[in-house]
């Protein structure tokens, strides 16, 4: 960290500060006098936790994030906002660490010299007191953890020893530009003289920023250019052929990815063709941790399409709920979409939601997938096999089997489309989300209905069941993953809803009447709930408020109508519910703004 005490401009002027505009003359000189300017490069820290608060810091130019011990960011730091003035009027120590997003400047004021200022002029202190008061509900005790955003501006550097395809910046740019205005800025476009090096680089960096919504920095082989591109930038994109043999972290990389946050990065993987098979995406994502990655095939512009509306908060994400042989109707919710051009980026979802996202998420169309379904289902009959009832009612074998046989055993990172899946934690008693790993484990654990089916154990020996048991509808994840709008699926309108029968404790049948009533199939005028109901129900149970308040908040919310009498393992329905869940999608879209809104640029 830098300090030039002479240093003047913008990033020495008091004046230019909004928090110092009301000053006088008189007290502005005197706030020149007693503090120091200081540099600070993109990633460096300029406190940190647990420091004593000596300094007051008062950021000129730049960004700054605050970041808790436990890795949460919570709070961004901007022009004109102190930095530390709780701790430091306090007398106390550091509770964060604050660390530059980009190279910027800073007005430090020791504690002797704002003692001494201050009591000159006591303008100052109520100026800057003032500005505490406005930031105190933000204070980082406590405080949640930033929503997911895209940054303003971005750096796009090679990975491993490999160069960005020529064009490939050009055309995100263009596709960028169908949601803001867009800067596209390379070495050849800094003004002459401008040393990469230098603090006036943040500068007219920041002025480029400016001039447009989202300006994207491209590297060019030039070390000074690329290593200030990565200083300077809010977010960092690499850019690798999913095919490249030399995956290990370049000395580029070595320099970039510190100075950014996992939430702040992400990977693009191209290939040549779209026909070229996806695979090995692990040997990229292991050395260098993203919050995101992403296949691109150079011969169509779908991918990059897709790409630019992440980059642009634009991306849409579907979430669908938990729910057996309910969830056919998430297929017609899926083919509705389709057909009224609303693309789905990212797919999320619980149990059999997981299922269904899963499938579609290989690239599979609705159709198929009920295909599928109806084969594993109804003509392989891989959920009507019962077992000796120690470990679960259900032999899981051939369900299992069918798993396998569906879904690749390849990574989940290795999918076209962004995937998750939900299972319950039985070790950690928490969400388990599954993002890497092979897919049909995660389907497979996603939809483990405690007692039904035996539990999923994974390598580490950790006990998965039903996702449906904590979050049935997984919104809040799929808004940590990514920013936009998400199409979220019900399954009943009266989830969580108070549950009346007819049926009475007497109603529960003997072990001879079962008997007689399975041989002739018989059903009883009172029937009381089967062991899949009440399970089912348990969990509903278990999960309500995060139901409820996933469901409150959804972004636009579809609960496609579903027979009253239809049951979870009624999958010889599925058809006739998806088809009812595709009309009534199509209706919805055409009438609502929400859904709308989310056809392609």
């Amino acid at each position: 960290m830098a300090s030039d005490g002479s240093r003047s401009g913008t990033a020495g002027d008091f004046a230019q500060v909004e928090a110092f505009a009301g000053l006088g003359e008189a007290a502005l000189g005197a706030l020149r006098a007693a503090a120091r300017i200081e540099a600070v490069r993109g990633g460096e820290l300029l406190v940190r936790h647990g420091e004593t608060a000596d300094t007051l810091y008062i950021v000129a130019t730049g960004r700054f994030h605050v970041m808790l011990p436990d890795g949460r960011v919570v709070a961004e730091i901007e022009p004109g906002e102190p930095v530390g003035e709780l701790a430091f009027f306090a007398g106390g120590t550091r509770t964060a660490d604050v660390r530059a997003s980009r190279d910027s400047t800073v007005f430090a004021l020791t504690r002797t010299a704002y003692d001494a200022v201050s009591a000159e002029h006591r303008e100052i202190a109520d100026t800057i007191l003032a500005e505490i008061a406005r930031r105190l509900a933000r204070s980082t005790a406590g405080s949640a953890a930033m929503p997911a955003r895209p940054g303003r501006v971005v750096a796009l550097l090679p990975a491993g020893g490999s160069a960005i395809p020529e064009g490939l910046a050009d055309r995100l740019a263009e596709h960028l530009s169908r949601h803001d205005d867009i800067r596209l800025v390379r070495a050849a476009d800094r003004p002459d003289g401008l040393d990469p090096a230098s603090e006036a680089f943040g500068d007219w960096i920041a002025g480029v920023e400016a001039s447009a919504a989202r300006v994207l920095l491209v590297a060019e082989g030039e070390e000074a250019w690329d290593r200030a591109i990565a200083r300077n930038a809010d977010d960092l994109l690499l850019l690798a052929p999913l095919a490249g043999t030399d995956t290990s972290l370049s000395a580029l990389e070595d320099y970039a990815l510190p100075r950014f946050f996992e939430q702040d990065r992400t990977l693009l993987l191209w290939r040549e063709r779209a026909g070229e098979a996806i695979a090995g995406t692990a040997r990229w994502l292991d050395p260098r941790p993203v919050k995101l990655h992403h296949h691109v095939a150079l011969d169509e512009e779908a991918g990059i399409a897709r790409l630019a509306r992440f980059m642009a908060g634009r991306a849409n994400g579907i979430v669908l709920a938990g729910g057996g042989a309910l969830g056919c109707a998430h297929l017609g919710v899926m083919q509705a979409l389709i057909e009224n051009s609303i693309p789905i980026d990212f797919y999320g979802g619980t149990s059999a939601g997981a299922a269904m996202a899963g499938a579609l998420a290989q690239g599979l169309t609705p159709d198929e997938v009920v295909v599928q379904m109806e084969e594993m289902f109804i003509a392989r009959r891989a959920m009507k096999r019962v077992t000796l009832p120690v470990h679960s009612f259900l032999d899981a074998r051939v369900f299992d089997e069918e798993l396998r046989r569906r879904y690749p055993a390849g990574d989940i990172a290795d999918l076209p489309t962004g995937f998750f899946a939900v299972s319950t934690n039985l070790s950690t008693n928490a969400v388990h989300v599954h993002r890497r790993g092979p897919l049909w484990e995660a389907v497979r654990a996603s939809g483990s209905l405690p007692t039904i089916l035996p539990p999923f154990v994974t390598e580490e020996g950790e006990v998965l069941v039903d996702g449906g048991v904590l979050d049935n509808v997984p919104v809040e994840i799929m808004r940590a993953a990514k920013t936009g709008p998400n199409v979220v699926v019900a399954l009943r309108a009266d989830a969580g809803a108070a549950w009346r029968i007819e049926a009475r404790y007497g109603d529960v049948r003997s072990p001879g009447r079962l008997a007689r009533d399975l041989i002739l199939r018989r059903r009883p005028e009172r029937a009381f709930p089967s062991l899949v109901e009440i399970m089912s129900r348990s969990m509903v149970v278990a999960s309500e408020s995060a139901v409820r308040a996933a469901l409150d908040s959804a972004d636009a919310l579809l609960v496609p109508p579903i027979p009253e009498t239809m049951q979870l393992l009624d999958w010889h329905r599925g058809r006739e519910v998806a088809e009812a869940a595709r009309r009534f999608t199509a209706g919805e879209i055409a009438r609502r703004s929400d859904l709308a809104a989310m056809k392609a640029a």
